[in-house]
C-alpha cells in the first residue's frame, strides 16, 4: 500500500473512533455499563456542598442511569443532617432521581446525631472511610471529591 494509502486509513480510523457515541469529551461511554461514581462529601463549606450537589446534578443529566453514592462523613455530615443542612431540598430531589446517600455512623456516634436526625432516604454505613474504599475497590466505583 502507498504512503496516502495508509494515510486514507488511517483518517477512516480516527474518523470511526471519534464519531462512536460516548467519544466526545464529557460524554459518558456507551458500553451498556451505567456510570458508578462514589462522591467523598466531609467537609462543612455549604457553598463547597451546593456545588457539589449541582455536580452530581450535572453528571445526571448526562448520564442518566449513572449510580451515585454519597458518603458523608467527618465535617460533611451537616449535608445529610436535618437539622443542619441547607440542602435538603437538593438531596431530597437527587434521591429521588437513585442518588444513594449515606451517613457515617462513627461520625453521628462521636458527634450524638441519630439517625431519626438524618434527612428523609438516608442511610447509614458503619465507617465513611471504609464505604469510600469499598465501593472503589468492590464495586468497581470512580471517586469524585467536590
Amino acid at each position: 500500500m502507498t504512503r496516502v494509502g495508509w494515510a486514507a486509513v488511517a483518517v477512516v480510523g480516527v474518523l470511526v473512533v471519534a464519531g462512536r457515541p460516548g467519544s466526545d469529551a464529557g460524554e459518558a461511554p456507551d458500553d451498556g455499563e451505567p456510570l458508578r461514581a462514589v462522591v467523598h462529601v466531609n467537609f462543612a463549606d455549604e457553598a463547597r456542598q451546593a456545588g457539589g450537589l449541582k455536580n452530581i446534578a450535572n453528571i445526571l443529566e448526562r448520564a442518566p442511569g449513572a449510580r451515585i453514592t454519597v458518603v458523608c462523613h467527618g465535617d460533611g455530615i451537616g449535608t445529610v443532617e436535618a437539622g443542619r443542612s441547607g440542602h435538603a431540598e437538593a438531596v431530597g430531589s437527587l434521591a429521588a432521581r437513585g442518588v444513594r446517600f449515606v451517613a457515617c455512623e462513627n461520625t453521628m456516634r462521636e458527634r450524638s446525631i441519630d439517625r431519626e436526625d438524618l434527612l428523609p432516604g438516608v442511610g447509614t454505613v458503619p465507617s465513611g472511610a471504609v464505604e469510600l474504599i469499598r465501593t472503589q475497590q468492590v464495586e468497581g466505583y470512580a471517586y469524585f471529591k467536590p
